[in-house]
């Protein structure tokens, strides 16, 4: 095998490795995400006589909610029952989803239930009958019981609502914030997301034994799935998780004052106001996916539309990589010009590698050939692609993004007609710049083809990216030759002729 040979087959092999070593990584930690530790404000402990019951297993499942009050908001569907004052129904409008699950339905547990630990009073404030009464955005629920009263205010303020509790003669309560939205949850986190201080801890649901207390000093906490969450923002002393059917978890808060009620979309314009902006799980890659994430997401407030956000940035990220792709191309293109001496070297030396080698590094440096400057605009590209990635699996606004055909950008293409399209302009690229070793641009082809059935699977954001990205990298590419073309001495004789 030639000298030659080896050195571009080597660089693509560094390519393909350094590609997979990549995706291999945030597969990785996907799959296997760092384990969460206790930060000092944390406390975690076993101690189940200071964990309120549920009353599951008691009367509680058949109790059904009988009377119930709706109230119709700009935003919202907020449907209580008078036993208990308890959420029995929240629609989130927008996205058209029903937030009351199946599981809380089943067990007949609803969020802003109230828990003391003393399962004879639990019983009698989430399940008698509350005196409700609305004005305007405002909502009052009182219970007056004998040595006792409890008042939950419900407001509602756009974008979420804001929960106060008044009670009298009762001890601190705990108050359930509701279970997880089932949804695809697509390699992030779903179960409870808790904030202390400065350490926002996703608890895998795995690592719950029965019932866990946390105890600190907490912003935000509740049950996230990827699109949705449920909890509570505000002053809280301590989180309760309880986990039941074996794989779900039901979280509870102690207020420590007024709390922002919030049940619906991760939405960043809804979250960025009330504290719960890192309930979007920007994964490990956060660094580079969230300012990623606020530039997309200040291009769609503008534009109103994902599709012009991604082609924007597409536009920007090739226009940033123009210097390299300028270089690449011209020095692909003398590559090209000098791959008849090149030849001729070969057989000079062909049995004297060192020689061939030393002769082959004076030729390119001649021509001003880079080996690796047509593997390194690829290889920039692919952490803005991982943290792409991870933006267009997380962003809940693209749930109704719609492009053309495509439904969903959050999903993937129906018919596959854009991975198609995309491998198809992969392989373009190989024909408006080929490279002067044959064997190089077969592999380039069989690895469009790779691509093309990796990304059938993917969201049709990604997909759309990066096939705008090959549409732009074309249109560059040829202009950049056209620009640079120079015609051979025996061209130039036959066009003075």
């Amino acid at each position: 095998m030639e000298r030659k040979d080896l050195d571009i087959r080597g660089l693509l092999i560094l390519f393909l490795v350094t590609a997979i070593f990549l995706f291999g990584y945030q597969a990785y930690l996907i799959l296997f995400p760092p384990a969460t530790q206790p930060t000092p404000q944390q406390k975690i402990e076993e101690k189940h006589q200071n964990i309120p019951s549920l009353l599951l297993g008691t009367t509680r499942e058949s109790k059904k909610p009988q009377n119930l009050k709706t109230f119709n908001f700009d935003t919202f569907t907020l449907v209580l029952s008078e036993e208990g004052a308890r959420v029995v129904s929240l629609v989130d409008k927008k996205y058209g989803r029903e937030l009351i699950t199946d599981l809380e339905k089943r067990l007949g547990i609803y969020p802003l239930e109230v828990f003391t630990g003393d399962p004879d009073k639990d019983q009698l404030l989430n399940f008698s009958h509350y005196q409700i009464e609305a004005k305007g955005n405002k909502i009052v629920a009182k219970l007056t019981g004998e040595g006792y009263e409890l008042v939950k205010n419900i407001e509602y303020k756009g974008d979420h609502f804001s929960f106060r509790l008044e009670s009298r003669g009762l001890p601190p309560v705990f108050v359930f914030s509701g279970a997880k939205v089932k949804e695809d949850e697509f390699y992030t986190h779903a179960g409870p997301i808790v904030k202390i201080g400065d350490s926002l801890q996703r608890i895998e649901t795995d690592k719950i034994q029965g019932k866990e207390l946390i105890t600190g000093d907490m912003s935000f906490a509740g049950e996230e799935s990827r699109y949705y969450f449920k909890g509570f923002s505000g002053k809280m002393s301590a989180v309760v998780i309880h986990k039941v059917e074996g794989a779900h978890t039901l979280t509870l808060v102690k207020p420590a004052g007024e709390l922002v009620f919030y049940a619906g979309a991760k939405e960043y314009a809804r979250l960025k106001n009330i504290g719960l902006s890192d309930t979007i799980d920007f994964g490990s890659l956060r660094l580079i996916v969230k300012p990623l994430f606020v530039f997309m997401y200040w291009i769609y407030q503008h534009l109103n539309s994902w599709v012009f956000s991604i082609l924007a940035l597409t536009f920007i990220v090739r226009l940033l990589m123009f210097p390299l792709t300028y270089k690449s191309t011209v020095a692909m293109s003398k590559m090209a010009e000098v791959a008849p001496k090149m030849q001729e070297l070969k057989e000079k030396y062909k049995n004297d590698s060192a020689k061939f080698q030393e002769e082959m590094m004076k030729l390119y440096q001649e021509v001003g050939f880079n080996p690796m400057s047509g593997c390194l605009p690829l290889l920039l590209q692919i952490p803005i692609f991982f943290a792409l990635y991870k933006v267009l699996t997380i962003t809940a606004d693209l749930q109704l993004a719609k492009f053309l055909w495509v439904q969903s950008l959050a999903e993937k293409d129906p018919y596959y007609v854009l991975p198609v399209f995309m491998g198809v302009t992969m392989v373009a690229q190989q024909f408006i710049s080929p490279s002067p070793e044959k064997s190089q641009n077969y592999i380039m082809i069989i690895t469009s083809v790779v691509f093309t059935f990796l990304f059938a699977s993917f969201p049709a954001g990604l997909v759309l990216y990066w096939t705008l990205n090959n549409v732009f990298n074309l249109g560059q590419t040829y202009v950049i030759k056209k620009l640079t073309y120079k015609p051979k001495p025996s061209q130039a004789k036959r066009r003075k002729k």
